[in-house]
């Protein structure tokens, strides 16, 4: 009974431990402003699941990449949601995306929003 009682302890603890990894965070980021994501190795990727924008504003906000063998390259636009604009027609996609390592990614949010909203996790291979 002792040994079932820690092996059950073990499994319980492990069980919990993959039911929290890899989880979405999520980060605000205000109008104008730039923010860098965790670093992206070798053996990694990340996903993005949501990047919106609140406010048209004068642009619109950007994911950007730099790999070992490319310079900043521009990957991902933000989706606006202007709550002044309440017509079906001006509903935009979210798009999701995946960025393999090694990788720096930063977030801008476009001049003008009120602020920019991203989803995202990172995995190990």
């Amino acid at each position: 009974m002792k040994n079932l009682l820690r092996i059950f302890t073990l499994a319980a603890c492990g069980f919990a431990g993959m039911t929290f990894a890899g989880d979405f965070k999520s980060m605000v980021i205000t109008g104008g402003d730039t923010q860098s994501l965790p670093h992206v190795a070798n053996d990694q990727f990340m996903v993005i699941r949501n990047f919106t924008q609140n406010g048209v504003g004068t642009s619109r906000g950007f994911v950007s990449v730099v790999t070992h063998t490319a310079g900043p390259t521009n990957v991902l636009t933000a989706a606006i949601l202007d709550p002044a604009d309440t017509s079906p027609d001006s509903l935009e996609v979210i798009n999701d995306i995946v960025i393999a390592g090694p990788a720096n990614v930063t977030v801008t949010c476009g001049a003008g929003a009120t602020d920019c909203f991203i989803t995202y996790r990172k995995n190990s291979d």
